[in-house]
């Protein structure tokens, strides 16, 4: 498993830790997976950035940092040369892609000397990712590897069940079969013509038609596919990952979107090319303006023309719908906005130019057709919250209470101060 790998394993990890009451055993992984999330949402892709500590804790708490939290992974990234920090709070850091920032953070949590049940979990997902694997074959190389007793695999398997790390179907009474969200990333085509082949006919055609309209368009409301599916069918093939499943919300409502798991694959593994979730999350919010919020101030007639302009590293605007709705993106630094000293306009400026030419990607070429690209008109809808498709994806598992969030509007004008 190489370093990039390693890395977007441990913030999928991170983010199921957060997602259970307690995790003492991989606090290693979360530590790491948090320093990189953090890392991430501070830097931009080209460009050297200075942030002062008021938009330092803003980004803090985008990132699911606790304030007890913070002080330690702002030293753990300041250790590893990659962010210098004032005695004021603020922060200086380096242009950083995504694929820089899985590679530190997998460089992150090897110098916290995790445990070997820490670097058993990682690599059983990895194990587990390209086709589903018996329990007893995994045990055995994951045993031999890591020099686990049985009480620490019993330990692993239980874990990794209970939060998450892996998901599992059982054979018979003996027998575990253990997958992840990750099957469909990888061969798409090849396992997909094997999801077919075991379908009953009809549902096969259903399959089919769905594909080749995702393959056409690059992301489709959950309601069309339900329409072409049916809901019991569409659930199935989700908890299999053969779709990604995008929520998008903001206060008004809450809309999903379904993509293809290879749809970012033109310039390697979509696993760790958008491990962060933000292409996604870029085409999912631009994709509901086109389809769901009313007509108004931001009107683009070409948005190829627009995301390669942004790509390019070009500004764009004066709007008053910029300043409104990319929050989301904003508070993920995807995007950086500057307002127009003459009116309550705004620009955009793109930040993360590799997430950019991600979300381009399945927006323009590698998915999707001009057709659904060129809308009369545009509207975004101030999207504020976004779930991914692995979240989407499990249902059964233990959560904490969500915490109370703070304004958006009080996040953004720390951002924009």
């Amino acid at each position: 498993m190489d370093t990039r790998t390693k890395g977007a394993w441990i913030i999928n990890h991170t983010r199921k830790i957060q997602d259970v009451r307690s995790s003492h055993e991989f606090e290693n992984i979360e530590l790491a997976g948090k320093c990189g999330v953090f890392l991430s949402n501070l830097a931009a892709s080209d460009d050297q950035s200075d942030i002062n500590s008021d938009k330092v804790g803003a980004i803090a708490k985008v990132s699911d940092i606790k304030k007890t939290e913070i002080e330690t992974i702002k030293q753990k990234l300041k250790e590893s040369k990659l962010i210098d920090v004032s005695k004021n709070g603020a922060v200086t850091v380096l242009g950083y892609t995504t694929a820089s920032v899985l590679k530190h953070t997998s460089s992150i949590f090897e110098g916290t000397e995790p445990s070997n049940l820490e670097k058993a979990a990682i690599d059983l997902s990895d194990n587990v990712s390209d086709l589903p694997k018996e329990k007893g074959v995994v045990a055995e190389y994951l045993s031999d590897t890591y020099s686990l007793s049985n009480q620490e695999m019993d330990e692993l398997f239980t874990q990794s069940e209970e939060i998450g790390f892996v998901d599992f179907e059982s054979l018979d009474n003996q027998h575990k079969l253990y997958f992840n969200g990750n099957l469909f990333k990888k061969d798409a085509i090849k396992k997909t013509s094997t999801i077919l082949s075991s379908l009953k006919p009809d549902e096969s055609k259903k399959v089919t038609e769905l594909d080749a309209l995702l393959s056409k368009q690059g992301c489709i409301e959950i309601e069309k596919c339900k329409s072409i599916l049916g809901e019991s069918l569409l659930a199935k093939l989700q908890s299999i990952g053969m779709y990604d499943f995008n929520e998008v919300s903001n206060s008004n409502e809450t809309k999903i979107f379904i993509t293809k798991p290879s749809a970012f694959s033109k310039y390697g593994s979509p696993f760790e090319e958008d491990a962060l979730d933000l292409a996604k999350t870029f085409v999912s919010a631009l994709y509901y303006g086109m389809k769901h919020s009313s007509r108004g101030r931001g009107k683009i007639k070409m948005l190829s023309a627009l995301m390669s302009k942004l790509v390019n590293g070009l500004e764009v605007g004066p709007a008053t719908a910029i300043g409104e709705d990319y929050q989301l993106l904003e508070l993920k630094r995807v995007i950086k906005l500057r307002k127009d000293p003459n009116s309550n306009m705004f620009y955009m400026r793109l930040l993360k130019k590799d997430i950019g030419a991600l979300a381009l990607q399945v927006l323009e070429t590698g998915d999707a057709t001009e057709q659904i690209v060129t809308p009369q008109s545009m509207y975004t809808g101030a999207v504020t919250s976004y779930s991914g498709p692995e979240q989407k994806r499990q249902f059964n598992r233990r959560k904490q209470a969500p915490q109370s969030k703070k304004s958006v509007a009080e996040l953004l004008r720390t951002f924009r101060s």
